[in-house]
């Protein structure tokens, strides 16, 4: 068989996903696999670190069993890359060894976090468009300055997640644009590592490898890494990049005012402009786009696809991974109720951005009483969520809206919670517009295989593999009465929630 295929991998914050594509962007299988993340005493409660020795291992198995499902030889693979969350990180010593390997959730950093903005939070969002500081990695070094001085000492290089897996499989140590962003490390404006920042913070200076866009070729799979998940020797390794960006290739998304929205996990709401937008208030963030021409306004939703899988096990009793009939019980569920859930409303996770003020929220489930006259069940709860999604969805719309002073234009939609029918039914009419849905929801995996697809020399941009690659929409159009009912409900929705943030602020 001929080289026909590309593979991506794509390392969440709650799994893996490994998945073999044609070069005409159909997936051909889709491996998965949950993980979870350890702490202890020493790390505090808010830390949390993976063994990159465990992970590698479930991504090595992950990729075998993609290939062996997709039925083709490892010659047939013409290219492979990697996405990963977002702000994860690996420090690597001087001989290329990992000494620490931590997610997105790991919040060790928080009062190192808060003393950089404390001092400094201004500048450092002009530079990097991101705050607060307690998620970045210069935080985190200050942390392992203060409590672990010998590690400190020791570290060579700071990568992102999908940085250290094309490590793993290449034997290169190169860093890309936009994850290098996300960890709060580059001048957003320029894309180059930050002087100002490094002097600004005191950071150490060795920690900066090469800056490569997404799609660059940047090695070969080495013969230990061929060995490990059964590739070929010498593939083509190409950069790829963080899972929302590589989303937003994976949809399509790169023209001026278009909105991309992964439905994943979290649910990041990024609009496209021509420059760097900052937010005087420092609510949202500022990003760059995978396109050098390129960046991003973000208004996140936060936690969206944790919070229902959360849902899912608590209701049907699920212990380990959530089934996909779970999913598709809980959607036929929500479907069977009207626009408002008969009241009941949710406030569970998804919210407006709002990074200048963050702490711990209240939230729960609202619903009017007694009880037993509405007879709320599971499907009153599940249609709430859905529905505080999209409202939180809009909220942030807005807020992209006017701190851009743009309309937004077209919504594209992908992401696991993409498959949910009801979900796509309600979002065109809390949006009051149209809105495009990925017919394929793994559309993080899919822009990294589009940049593989690149840098093994397929195509020769990221712009030919995106249109080569990038699946079809489907156009979802408002139902107008209900996108009447919801203009209600949403003031309802915004209401109560600025009532459950004053009684938060009362308790606290």
């Amino acid at each position: 068989m001929s080289a026909s295929h590309v593979l991506a991998i794509d390392a969440g914050t709650s799994g893996v996903r490994c998945l073999v594509a044609d070069l005409d962007g159909r997936v051909v299988s889709l491996s998965h696999q949950e993980w979870s993340y350890r702490t202890d005493d020493a790390i505090g409660p808010l830390g949390r670190e993976f063994d990159p020795d465990a992970f590698w291992r479930i991504i090595c198995h992950n990729v075998r069993q993609a290939l062996g499902e997709a039925g083709i030889s490892a010659k047939s693979v013409v290219g492979v890359s990697a996405t990963s969350q977002r702000e994860g990180a690996v420090f690597l010593d001087g001989e290329g060894k990992e000494i620490y390997a931590g997610p997105n959730i790991d919040l060790r950093a928080l009062t190192e976090g808060i003393s950089i903005d404390n001092q400094f939070g201004d500048e450092v969002y002009s530079i990097t468009g991101h705050k607060p500081s307690l998620l970045l990695v210069p935080a985190r070094l200050k942390w392992f300055e203060a409590n672990r001085p010998e590690t400190y000492s020791r570290i060579s290089a700071v990568l992102t997640i999908s940085d250290w897996i094309i490590y793993r499989l290449c034997g290169e140590m190169v860093s890309e644009v936009c994850g290098a962003g996300e960890l709060g490390l580059i001048d957003i404006r320029t894309r180059r590592w930050s002087d100002r920042l490094m002097q600004l913070l005191a950071l150490p200076g060795g920690i900066y490898h090469e800056l490569v866009p997404a799609g660059r070729r940047v090695g070969g799979v080495t013969r230990r890494a061929a060995a490990d998940t059964g590739l070929a020797a010498g593939t083509p390794v190409a950069q790829g990049g963080p899972d929302a960006h590589c989303g937003l290739l994976g949809m399509g998304v790169r023209k001026r005012g278009e909105v991309g929205i992964v439905l994943g996990w979290s649910a990041p709401v990024q609009m496209v402009t021509d420059s760097p937008v900052l937010d005087p208030a420092g609510r949202i963030w500022a990003c760059c786009h995978p396109f050098p021409e390129k960046w991003l306004l973000e208004s996140s939703a936060g936690e969206a696809g944790g919070i229902y899988g959360w849902l899912g096990k608590l209701m049907f009793g699920q212990g380990g991974q959530m089934e996909d009939y779970v999913y598709e019980l809980m959607d036929s569920a929500a479907s069977e109720l009207p626009p408002g859930a008969e009241g009941v409303l949710t406030f569970a996770g998804p919210a407006a951005m709002n990074m200048s003020h963050l702490g711990m929220r209240l939230g729960g489930f609202l619903f009017p009483l007694p009880v037993s006259v509405i007879g709320v069940r599971p499907a009153h709860l599940v249609r709430a969520f859905l529905e505080n999604l999209c409202f939180a969805v809009k909220a942030n719309c807005l807020q992209l809206e006017s701190v851009s002073g743009a309309k937004i234009g077209e919504v594209r939609i992908g992401g696991g919670l993409a498959r949910s029918r009801c979900l796509m039914q309600m979002l065109p009419a809390v949006l009051e517009a149209p809105v495009c849905i990925s017919e394929m929801a793994e559309v993080s995996a899919l822009g990294a295989a589009i940049c593989a697809a690149v840098g093994s020399g397929s195509y020769r941009s990221l712009e030919e593999g995106m249109k080569a690659m990038a699946p079809c929409l489907r156009t979802v159009e408002p139902d107008r009465l209900a996108a009447i009912e919801y203009g209600e409900c949403y003031q309802r929705w915004t209401s109560a929630a600025k009532w459950l943030e004053k009684l938060g602020e009362e308790t606290r």
